[in-house]
């Protein structure tokens, strides 16, 4: 366990019922990104669509929590690429420094179709950023990319196979990862812009999370976080009130799950590499 997870311990409260740690006193934490220096990043929506209440909550090594960027409005998916933070937030994409000042990366009117719902946000090797639109949840949802310079397009949208996208995590130059709200778990080739069911029953599913061939999913209605790997489903912990956008640590041993109803951020160790 590294330096801030050691931290975390000694200051932050333990949930019995999970046996780990957790970041509590949170307003609605949406999604969660480590960055290079160890410290967590988190989203907090505030109250939803009220104005400007939304906000970024840094955790650094020592446990220490401060406000990296204020002032948003419903942030949800965060994505570190090149030391910036990458944020959705409603119809826009916002990028963030490290010292907490912020603009619009990516405004509403770039997009070749008006944003509905902006929700999760990922980022492959060159930079480009892949975002998902859930739009009314059931079945107008998007996936957009945003290349480097600039240029946004529609790669994947609502059809039999597709519905109400969230979750998206880029695992190969020409794969994408997506877990839909209606509860698939889909492959999107963007070569042939194909997208393929590779697994059910992850209703409200919400975040993604990908380490050494095994898919980490989260279901937001059910508070349910899985593992699903070689055709098969397992129950990492289902004691979350809605789970969100997770990810995992740097070090691939922790599991970071925010629980937006519950106000909180739990770390779960999963995989105590040497």
């Amino acid at each position: 366990m590294n330096k801030f997870f050691i931290a975390i311990l000694m200051v932050l409260t333990i949930n019995t019922g999970h046996a780990n740690e957790k970041i509590s006193g949170l307003k609605m934490p949406e999604s969660v990104a480590e960055g290079s220096d160890g410290s967590i990043y988190i989203s907090e929506i505030g109250e939803r669509d009220k104005d400007k209440d939304g906000k970024i909550t840094k955790i650094d090594k020592n446990g220490n929590r401060s406000t990296l960027a204020d002032g948003l409005y419903d942030p949800k998916g965060i994505v570190f690429y090149k030391e910036k933070l990458y944020v959705t937030d409603r119809d826009v994409v916002l990028e963030v420094n490290t010292d907490g000042s912020w603009g619009v990366y990516t405004g509403t009117m770039a997009f070749p179709k008006t944003p509905v719902f902006l929700n999760d946000i990922d980022v492959s090797s060159n930079g480009d950023l892949y975002v998902t639109d859930t739009g009314d949840f059931e079945s107008s949802g998007l996936v957009f990319l945003i290349k480097k310079s600039g240029d946004v397009s529609v790669i994947f949208e609502g059809n039999k196979n597709i519905k109400a996208p969230n979750g998206i995590l880029p695992i190969a130059d020409s794969k994408l990862l997506i877990v839909d709200w209606a509860g698939d778990l889909l492959e999107g080739d963007l070569i042939t812009n194909e997208i393929k069911r590779i697994a059910e029953g992850f209703d409200g599913g919400d975040g993604l999370a990908y380490d050494n061939g095994v898919i980490y999913i989260s279901s937001w209605k059910n508070g349910v976080v899985y593992a699903y790997q070689n055709g098969k489903t397992t129950i990492i912990d289902d004691k979350f009130e809605a789970a969100a956008d997770i990810a995992l640590s740097r070090d691939g041993k922790t599991l970071i799950v925010p629980d937006m109803k519950a106000g909180t951020v739990t770390l779960i160790p999963i995989n105590p590499k040497n």
